[in-house]
């Protein structure tokens, strides 16, 4: 089936079901980004339908491999459906589980990490990654803004109040120059893209 196709059938689904994915504003960085870097192993933690896995599939380097979890048994099981009818499907692990235990057992070095699941949890799951991060590898976090109460004047509701923080947390970790060259963008709801420099 033409990728084309499928990611038009996703966009569908995910409208119909309520499935947060990449927003139109956001999907053209990030196949900028992808086509720029053109990473080879890549991590993506936050699978959802595996939208965002074709689309990092579709422009990653040559010899490519993608190790993708999701936590939600529906949602991947709508991923391996979507993904098993790309071209793709033999260079794609789909994991099933919770990102803090399975980040441990994955074996990297990756050249290209994708953090798109719970937002409160990225700062923790960036520790878990570090040591497999490759020399030069991109960091790429979603809703780092988070409806504009990180970075904004507004006051965060209380039940936001534990992500912004966190989410707050996250940007001061990768915006340390001694560790990360980060940019924020502030499409949709915040991108952030962030070059690790290894431990100095």
């Amino acid at each position: 089936m033409d990728i084309k196709d499928i990611l038009n059938e996703q966009r569908i689904y995910a409208v119909l079901n309520k499935v947060p994915i990449l927003r139109e504003s956001e999907v053209h960085l990030f196949e900028e980004l992808i086509s720029l870097y053109k990473p080879v192993r890549i991590l993506e933690v936050g699978t959802a339908i595996g939208y965002s896995t074709l689309l990092l599939a579709r422009h990653s380097g040559e010899d490519f491999h993608i190790d993708s979890i999701e936590i939600d048994e529906t949602r991947h099981g709508m991923a391996k459906h979507f993904i098993g009818q790309s071209k793709y499907n033999d260079r794609i692990t789909l994991h099933l589980g919770d990102a803090n235990t399975l980040l441990s057992e994955m074996e990297g070095p990756y050249d290209m990490v994708f953090l798109d699941g719970p937002k409160g949890q990225y700062k923790n799951q960036l520790e878990l990654i570090e040591s497999k991060l490759a020399p030069q590898a991109v960091v790429l976090a979603d809703n780092v803004l988070f409806r504009g109460y990180v970075r904004g004047e507004k006051e965060a509701p209380r039940r936001y109040k534990t992500i912004v923080k966190r989410l707050r947390e996250y940007l001061e970790t990768v915006e340390d120059k001694e560790r990360f060259n980060t940019t924020i963008y502030p499409l949709g709801d915040g991108m952030s893209v962030s070059i690790w420099k290894g431990n100095k």
